[in-house]
């Protein structure tokens, strides 16, 4: 039974957090057209916020009363401090831990936002190829930056930076974190279902199905490119907290390798917007759903024993790469079969609702040959 609930944690932190990345690229790409390559550069924005800046503002208020606890500790001696605070200081200050997760979800919005705007200013000259070869490229050098930079991500760029557990005041930090992770993703759908039917998200895709017809009818083009890229980033900043807050999905620590991850955090949010439909929010949660569900973790937890049934090892092929490969052959399989029998994805874009004409036009005078008969 534990092994069970568990089990079920694991598949409902991956499909929350999968949910948050994927729409905040669905709403670039699928609302706005534009192909974003360069998507793990925002979500990475989220877990530096959580293992460097929360850290360093815990680590200050713990230092008063915690033996052994210092700021300067955070980078210096990593583990030994957040082990520390992790045990004797979290677990006893629940109202501190809220308050420091509340911050960490606004500076992630605020820091992914921004990276945006900045993203932004390229996206407003550049098209198609172009602009996703130079969001890719923006992302791998800022990869290497932050991963060699000391201040930033620790002296060990493949360990990184531990994070705080501010979910262990609740004596159940897996159930806790996978309730939070379920409820933000709820949260971001209900904003992105609302975006969806509202005037900007109509403008949106109509500055995506042409821009000349947009700007004929006064709209600024230039300005719902910006504001796509950030809105679509800072998503993604959030989901980079949810990431690394949550200890099923982070594993209780932040690396650049982890969370600059171009095959997590680009290549399958790509994958989960194709097979759920471009632009389409209910599409993308179903499609997250069924990999997490049927696919993801079931390969991911019992691709090495399936390698070692066929005695990968023996023809010379790493179990761990063996687990990969058939990963990733899986979902690519479960594309191609998409995108034969539902080239729009599997839920495709609705059409936006709108108020009913009664109900906008109430208070004033309705033309005569708009009156009910």
């Amino acid at each position: 039974m534990t092994n069970f609930v568990i089990l079920a944690e694991q598949i409902l932190s991956f499909i929350g957090i999968y949910y948050i990345v994927s729409i905040g690229l669905n709403l670039k790409a699928g609302h706005m057209g534009i192909p974003d390559f360069g998507h793990a550069m925002f979500f990475a924005m989220g877990g530096i916020v959580v293992g460097n800046i929360v850290s360093h503002l815990a680590a200050a208020v713990a230092a008063k009363s915690i033996p052994g606890v210092t700021v300067a500790g955070v980078i210096a001696s990593n583990t030994k401090t957040l082990t520390i605070m992790n045990r004797q200081f979290f677990p006893h200050h629940p109202f501190l831990d809220i308050g420091l997760i509340i911050l960490a979800l606004i500076l992630s919005t605020l820091l992914g936002g921004f990276l945006g705007w900045i993203a932004s200013l390229p996206a407003l000259r550049l098209r198609g190829e172009f602009l996703a070869i130079l969001l890719l490229t923006v992302a791998e050098g800022l990869r290497v930056i932050f991963t060699y930079t000391k201040s930033l991500m620790g002296s060990t760029p493949t360990v990184g930076l531990s994070t705080p557990a501010l979910f262990s005041w609740t004596h159940n930090s897996g159930v806790a974190a996978t309730v939070f992770t379920i409820i933000m993703a709820l949260i971001v759908y209900a904003f992105v279902e609302r975006l969806h039917n509202s005037p900007a998200g109509r403008l949106f895709r109509a500055a995506r199905d042409d821009e000349d017809a947009t700007e004929a009818l006064g709209k600024n083009v230039v300005t719902v490119r910006r504001d796509a890229m950030i809105i679509g980033s800072a998503l993604a900043g959030i989901a980079g907290t949810v990431y690394a807050l949550n200890p099923f999905l982070g594993g209780g620590s932040v690396a650049a390798v982890s969370i600059f991850n171009r095959v997590w955090w680009t290549f399958w949010p790509w994958a989960l917007i194709i097979l759920g439909g471009m632009a389409s929010n209910k599409g993308t949660g179903l499609a997250t759903i069924i990999v997490g569900v049927s696919l993801i973790w079931p390969v991911r937890l019992y691709s090495f024993k399936v390698a070692q049934l066929l005695h990968a090892s023996a023809l010379g092929i790493n179990p761990d790469q063996f687990a990969n490969a058939l990963e990733y052959a899986f979902i690519g399989l479960i594309i191609l079969i998409v995108q034969a029998s539902l080239p729009r994805g599997i839920i495709p874009e609705p059409p936006s609702r709108t108020l009913p004409f009664e109900k906008y036009a109430k208070g004033r005078i309705l033309p005569p040959e708009s009156k009910k008969k």
